[in-house]
Formats: C-alpha cells, sequence, structure tokens
C-alpha cells in the first residue's frame, strides 16, 4: 500500500452530503412538527396544552434548530476532509510520476542531468573542480614533503664544520648554482638541483628567500596555481636591473610578465580575504627584491632572464602584479 493515498480512497458519501443533510433536516422537521402539534393539542381529540405555551415553543423552536446546525455543520467537514483525501491521493499520484522518472520505470530515478537543471549541473562542475584542486593541492604537499625529506639528508651527510676563524658560512654560491636552487628541484632524482639547494641554505639571504618561496608556493598550491603551470613573457635584462635599483610603475610595467587572468583573479582574492596569505606574500616579494638587487650588479643579462623564468622569479611577477609594483 502506498505511504500517501493508500488509506485516502473516495468514501461511499462522497459528494452526497448536502443531499443526505437535507433528508435528515426535512424528516427532522416533519417529525418535530408532528410531535408538537400533538404536544400543543392541534391535532388529536381532548388533548390539552401542558405548561406554558411560550416556554414550549421556545424547547421545540431550539430542539429543531440545534440538530438540522450541526448536521450542515457535520457536511462542511465532510466537504473539507474530502478535499484533504483528494490533495493527499494528487500527491501520492505525483511523488509516484516523479520516482518513475520520464521512462515511467520506479527503478530509473530521475537523475540532475536528465531532469536538465542548469543550476544543477553548475554545481556539480564546480565541485568538480574543487575536487581536482584538492587533488593537485595533495601532490604538492607530498611532492614538498619528499623534497624536505631529501634537504635533510643532504644536510645530514654534508654538514659543513665551524671554521676555525672567520665569519664564512657554508660553500661558495655562484650565479648558476643560486639559479639552480631558486628553480627548486624538478623530482627526487634531480641531485644537482639539491647539491645547489643544499649550499643555497647555507647562506643567508638566499635562505630566507627561499624558505619564503616555499611557504608561499604551498598556499598557491591550494587556489590550483602552480609556477609550472604559468607562462611568462621575460622582460629584457635592462628593465630587471632598473627595476631591482628601485624604479617602480609603469615605467618597468614589463617586468610583470605573468598575465594569466584566472590565477592573478584568484591571487588578488585570496590577497584581500587571508591575511596569513598577504603577509606571507609581502614577506616573500621583500626577500626577492634582495636576492635580485644583489644578482643584478653582478650577473649577465642572459642569467637575468634565466633568474626571472625560475619558479620563484615566476612566482614574483604573479604577485607583484597583483600588488601593484608594475603600475
Amino acid at each position: 500500500m502506498n505511504r500517501l493515498g493508500g488509506s485516502f480512497g473516495p468514501s461511499m458519501i462522497e459528494g452526497r452530503e448536502p443531499l443526505f443533510a437535507t433528508i435528515f433536516s426535512l424528516l427532522w422537521v416533519v417529525g418535530l412538527a408532528a410531535y408538537g402539534a400533538g404536544y400543543f393539542g392541534l391535532i388529536g381529540e381532548g388533548v390539552e396544552p401542558q405548561g406554558p405555551v411560550s416556554l414550549e415553543v421556545m424547547l421545540f423552536t431550539f430542539a429543531a434548530v440545534l440538530p438540522i446546525a450541526l448536521v450542515w455543520i457535520g457536511v462542511l467537514l465532510l466537504r473539507r476532509v474530502a478535499e484533504v483525501q483528494r490533495d493527499a491521493r494528487d500527491l501520492a499520484a505525483a511523488l509516484k510520476r516523479f520516482q518513475a522518472g520520464p521512462s515511467g520505470n520506479p527503478a530509473a530515478r530521475v537523475t540532475p542531468a536528465s531532469r536538465g537543471s542548469a543550476e544543477t549541473n553548475a554545481k556539480l562542475a564546480a565541485l568538480s573542480a574543487q575536487m581536482q584542486q584538492v587533488e593537485k593541492a595533495l601532490v604538492a604537499m607530498l611532492q614538498t614533503k619528499l623534497e624536505q625529506n631529501e634537504f635533510a639528508e643532504f644536510e645530514d651527510d654534508a654538514q659543513p664544520e665551524p671554521p676555525a676563524a672567520g665569519p664564512s658560512r657554508g660553500e661558495h654560491l655562484n650565479s648558476d648554482e643560486l639559479l639552480h636552487a631558486l628553480n627548486f628541484p624538478t623530482d627526487e632524482k634531480d641531485k644537482d638541483g639539491f647539491r645547489a639547494l643544499r649550499i643555497a641554505m647555507g647562506h643567508r639571504n638566499t635562505s630566507q628567500c627561499l624558505r619564503a618561496a616555499e611557504d608561499i608556493m604551498n598556499l598557491l598550491s591550494q587556489d590550483g596555481i602552480y609556477a609550472d603551470d604559468l607562462t611568462p613573457e621575460i622582460a629584457p635584462s635592462a628593465l630587471w636591473r632598473h627595476f631591482a635599483k628601485g624604479t617602480r610603475g609603469e615605467e618597468v610595467s614589463a617586468v610583470g610578465g605573468i598575465h594569466d587572468p584566472a590565477a592573478i583573479a584568484k591571487v588578488r582574492s585570496r590577497m584581500r580575504s587571508d591575511p596569513i596569505f598577504r603577509d606571507a606574500a609581502l614577506h616573500f616579494q621583500r626577500q626577492f627584491d634582495i636576492i635580485l638587487r644583489d644578482f643584478s650588479a653582478e650577473g649577465t643579462d642572459e642569467q637575468i632572464q634565466k633568474l626571472a623564468n625560475t619558479r620563484t622569479g615566476r612566482t614574483f611577477m604573479l604577485l607583484g602584479r597583483v600588488s601593484g609594483m608594475f603600475g
């Protein structure tokens, strides 16, 4: 039996309530009138009216009206119940049609696609995109964890002994090693990259820049933004040198060679809503600016171009574009 409508079938008197009420009313009035005629001596012989006539008339009138009123009130209630039952049957039928779907088969449930709901499809597409972003973020986190483990192994195996005298720290870091470190190791087999990174971590300014770059890249990966996916337009080395010397605004706008509208919009939104992200981005930009100033003083034009195209350089161009460094 269906949960809705199964016990609400049409009754035998449904639609006939006024007829039954009219018949009852007529019979009641006729019977009461006959009784009253006999009671008041209007019919029959030798019958005397009993008691005060006015009181008896009032009682007979009350006895005539009250049952009839109750009957018609009951008729109204029955008609209302019948309407509720019809609504229940209609609801049960609609529920069956909804469950059956377009094919008429109850097993074929109606899906968002079969209903053609554009809003539901849009929500599903957004959910799919979010799941892809989460998947990329997890991959990035695993890769970062693997790289950190490799860093620790190299640092443990080749920890420099403290010098007997002098303030020097670590091995000498040449330009090619710095570029390799700023690009980060490509995978767990990139031994040259890890070696360059280990050497770079032994220098204060470079170490601070690399740590800041790693932090901001991990935050960007949460929004599905990866430096490898950015396609920069590398500005001439002369403009990079002007920028390193402190020039800002439209004059060096070409230095901000990242023009990905989706990435820029995501970073701009995150900058406004996430103070932790904003502080990490500003800290990274300050640290990279120090490295760029020192590097541009000694590096060749070709090396400056390579620095701009590293993962760290691409991240800097994206954040600088959003923060207004390039006009």
